[in-house]
């Protein structure tokens, strides 16, 4: 009974494993509160910002609790759960599109005394340095448009009122401080109020409507792929209509490879219909999931999200409005699984295999799995990715391995869409499947 007991414990532990991974990589999305915010506001300007293991929400300015439009920067520090106020904006203003590159803070044009039209200044916040500059004006005036920042140089910017702007994309570049147009949505006239975000080289428009106060309001969703020759090319097609009941007031965000999340927001574009439901899309699966909704219904509130140590995804959502001003700060936490260059199976296999990739097609991260057979002592193994064109484009291994059944990540979150090939190299044996990443 003992030498049955010993050899059966490596397959038990291997068991107990398995479901405890399954188990947590199945984890509903749970939300908490965090530390109330300083100085509750609502519309104000806001983004996100993550660095090394830990994430804050930025909110420049907005409407505080006597609807006057107040100067004051406030700052959420995700990992401590603590508020702190950095150098006031110069003027103050609402309705602003707003990003982070690098270690900079963007508030593109917005409105000082509303209702008024739009401006053409860009605010630049240095982060570390908690100092205000400005940098090349907006093309146009421009107001209620929604910002993202794009690789480490790049904003794009999509919606607004101002001038003759009728909802068209504007792409910023950090390294020559220039504007210029990028392809616009397929359809024509404006989107306003709805959300925006990026996930790999992905933008997503959802909802909005044509104006404030109006009965015209969207379900639609646009999902433009980023060309990786000219950044100002993007190819939109439709997606699949938001599934909710929010229309207006509310922000989208990134959300790690499940695409982009949403919270909250107007169901008939105003204020006297808050809402609590949160969903996340996949623009690669052109589906929606409905998470657990918001603790508390908003709009017009203040959201980011971050990314902390082990893949640890939070959505920040800081004060707002409800039928008053709201103080608290909700989140929601997701954990995304990675996985690694694991051995995952103690029993050693009898032939060599490579495995077809799953998910195929993906986005943005897909894994690998390959066996390597018993008699191979340490063997020199190689796994690389070529594009369409045959060209190498990222080597995920190439290290000695000893016999065993292992999984490899790839992330093709700064990748094209497109069709790739994937190859192994072992003892003189090469092998190749197709993978395909659809954004």
């Amino acid at each position: 009974m003992k030498k049955i007991l010993q050899f059966h414990l490596p397959v038990l532990a291997a068991i107990f494993i398995f479901f405890v991974f399954c188990s947590f990589n199945n984890l509903t999305p749970v939300w908490t509160s965090g530390s109330n915010i300083i100085k509750p506001v609502r519309a104000g300007n806001t983004a996100s910002y993550s660095n090394g293991n830990n994430g804050w929400l930025f909110i420049v300015s907005g409407r505080d609790q006597n609807d006057a439009i107040t100067k004051t920067v406030q700052r959420y520090n995700a990992g401590a759960n603590t508020w702190d106020t950095l150098n006031p904006h110069p003027t103050g203003l609402i309705g602003s599109a707003t990003a982070v590159l690098k270690d900079s803070l963007y508030i593109i044009g917005g409105v000082i005394s509303p209702p008024g039209s739009g401006q053409t200044t860009v605010y630049k916040f240095s982060i570390n340095e908690n100092t205000w500059t400005t940098a090349a004006n907006f093309p146009v005036p421009i107001v209620d448009a929604k910002a993202v920042s794009y690789q480490d140089s790049l904003i794009y910017t999509a919606g607004g009122f101002g001038g003759a702007n009728t909802g068209n994309i504007y792409l910023y570049n950090s390294n020559s401080n220039s504007w210029r147009t990028a392809t616009p949505f397929p359809s024509a006239g404006r989107r306003n109020f709805g959300g925006f975000a990026v996930t790999g080289d992905t933008l997503v428009y959802m909802c909005g409507t044509t104006a404030f106060g109006t009965t015209v309001y969207f379900d639609s969703v646009y999902v433009g792929v980023i060309s990786q020759s000219n950044r100002a090319v993007i190819n939109w097609t439709r997606g699949a209509n938001f599934p909710g009941k929010t229309r207006t007031f509310f922000d989208a965000n990134s959300w790690g490879n499940k695409g982009i999340i949403m919270t909250g927001g107007s169901t008939d574009n105003t204020f006297n219909t808050p809402e609590r439901e949160c969903y996340s899309f996949s623009p690669g699966r052109n589906e929606w999931t409905q998470l657990p909704d918001k603790p508390t219904a908003w709009l017009t509130g203040q959201s980011g999200s971050v990314k902390l140590a082990n893949n640890i995804w939070k959505l920040i959502c800081a004060s707002g409005y409800d039928s008053a001003y709201l103080s608290n700060t909700e989140i929601l936490t997701d954990t995304l699984i990675t996985v690694g260059v694991n051995n995952i199976n103690s029993q050693l296999p009898e032939k060599f295999i490579l495995s077809q990739n799953y998910p195929n097609p993906f986005n943005p991260e897909t894994i690998i799995n390959y066996k390597i057979p018993t008699g191979s002592h340490r063997s020199d193994v190689k796994l690389i990715v070529y594009n369409n064109l045959g060209h190498e484009v990222k080597t995920l291994l190439n290290e000695k391995q000893k016999a065993g059944s292992y999984s490899v990540k790839f992330d093709g979150t700064n990748f094209s869409s497109g069709i790739y090939y994937y190859s192994i190299f072992l003892e003189g044996v090469t092998e190749t499947k197709k993978m395909l990443l659809i954004k």
